[in-house]
């Protein structure tokens, strides 16, 4: 069974924005809607927490060169395909 699998739509728009939400680049609507979800759903509050520490992770080592080209592209790619 996939990591989505039994999820439902709040799920789905949760996990489908995590990112942008934790880049606070979402309306606030939307941030709102998701921080809701976020308080009353382990498994996205899990996911969401994992990303926080990767983002957090990169940013504290990756300060003395710029990040290698498509490297980001490739972090987002991988992240998503583990909630499949």
């Amino acid at each position: 069974m996939g990591a989505t699998e039994d999820c439902g739509p709040l799920c789905r728009e949760t996990l489908r924005e995590i990112e942008r939400f934790l880049d606070g680049e979402l309306d606030q609507t939307v941030e709102v809607r998701i921080q809701h979800h976020l308080s009353d759903c382990n498994p996205c509050m899990h996911r969401a927490e994992f990303r926080r520490h990767v983002k957090v992770m990169i940013s504290e080592k990756c300060t003395e060169r710029e990040v290698p080209h498509g490297l980001s592209a490739r972090l987002h790619e991988l992240l998503r395909d583990a909630d499949r």
